[in-house]
């Protein structure tokens, strides 16, 4: 019966009244994260592949020349439209932490960072009328989720030769879903309804990246990241599985002078894997998705590149979890970010502004997401 409830108010979504969070989380597993950090996010991503405080390409890792330790946030102000009608939301989140370092008289860096996996974080509320003893009776349903699942990853650079650079990375996904359903009866004779429940996820992933110089200013890089399947348990109960997907990366990067620096890539992910487990629980499937970024830094005063650099760049995405089938979402964003060093380059705070649009036929969403990013160098 609970999950007859759970999958009924889903299916209630069209007539959505309200919304918490994005509301292109709530079908499949939510929305999938980023693991940027803030100074990458400024270039829309562009510089992830090649970032080695981002969580992306283990590779990266081999550009920490210390110790450093990376602390991420993010505010987000949106405006959610559909058939329903509108709504104004706003979240705080932490979606990315990062440590590592050089191993002392070695060319191995390794790092440990976690990033959220999916966020299907939401509140949703519907209403409908049902014919209880021959009368008919107006009830109010919500539906709200917390939690998502996050990426733990433990990965090591090296340093082949003064041009390349090769990185593996283990990752652990995990994380929970806290469910509750509660409905209402216009009737005041009808007592209301409430259940609840957790899904929890657990499942290991593999990723090997690399960085090749190819010329003067000029990088290539490339990553191949398997997340296998993860299991998916009700209230400590084995209910399914559901595939992760294949990730296919890769990145370019070329240093037009001592004072521009350009980089764009492309990810492909077969979240269809997906589709078949998601439709056996009711959901509306997954299709893969495709990302392109390309962006740009601007350094004002090449003698202190790390005062104040202007970054810049643009964004195109789709999403893989459908609102309704047949139509998958897509996203697009630009962006702007700036940052500061200070005590002998031990410590600095890198600020990025991302103006983000969603859309699915009737459904969209704008955004602005802002994001503070604190290193420290100990």
């Amino acid at each position: 019966m609970r999950r007859l409830l759970f999958v009924g108010l889903l299916a209630l979504w069209p007539a959505m009244a309200a919304a918490q969070a994005s509301q292109f989380g709530v079908r499949g597993l939510g929305v999938p994260g980023r693991s940027l950090s803030t100074r990458a996010a400024g270039s829309s991503g562009a510089f992830g592949m090649f970032d080695a405080e981002s969580g992306l390409n283990p590779a990266a890792l081999s550009a920490l020349v210390v110790m450093t330790a990376n602390f991420n946030g993010t505010q987000s102000f949106r405006t959610a439209e559909n058939p329903a009608g509108s709504e104004s939301l706003r979240d705080s989140r932490f979606p990315h932490v990062a440590f590592g370092g050089p191993v002392p008289g070695t060319p191995l860096v390794v790092g440990l960072s976690y990033s959220t996996y999916a966020n299907r974080d939401f509140t949703i509320a519907s209403s409908d009328t049902l014919e209880l003893r021959d009368v008919l009776v107006p009830v109010s349903d919500t539906l709200s989720s917390r939690g998502g699942l996050s990426d733990l990853r433990l990965a090591a650079a090296y340093k082949l030769r003064s041009r390349t650079a090769v990185g593996g990375a283990f990752h652990v996904i995990t994380g929970s879903n806290r469910l509750e359903s509660r409905r209402t009866f216009s009737d005041d004779q009808y007592l209301p309804v409430q259940q609840s429940a957790e899904l929890s996820y657990a499942g290991v992933g593999v990723a090997l990246g690399a960085v090749q110089q190819v010329g003067e200013g000029l990088w290539v890089a490339a990553i191949a990241r398997s997340d296998g399947k993860a299991i998916v348990d009700r209230d400590s109960a084995r209910v399914s599985q559901v595939d992760l997907p294949y990730t296919l990366g890769l990145g370019v990067r070329y240093r037009v002078g001592s004072r521009l620096d350009l980089a764009t890539h492309g990810i492909f992910r077969t979240w269809s894997g997906a589709n078949s487990d998601l439709l056996a629980s009711g959901g509306t499937g997954a299709d893969n998705t495709f990302e392109a970024a390309i962006g740009g830094e601007y350094i004002g005063d090449p003698r202190r590149p790390y005062r104040r650099p202007i970054r810049f760049g643009a964004r195109y995405a789709t999403l893989p979890f459908p609102l309704q089938p047949g139509v998958q979402p897509t996203e697009f964003a630009v962006s702007i970010g700036s940052g500061v060093r200070f005590a002998q380059d031990r410590a600095g705070i890198d600020l990025s502004v991302e103006h983000l649009w969603r859309s699915a036929g009737d459904f969209e969403e704008r955004a602005f997401v802002v994001f503070v990013g604190v290193g420290v160098r100990p």
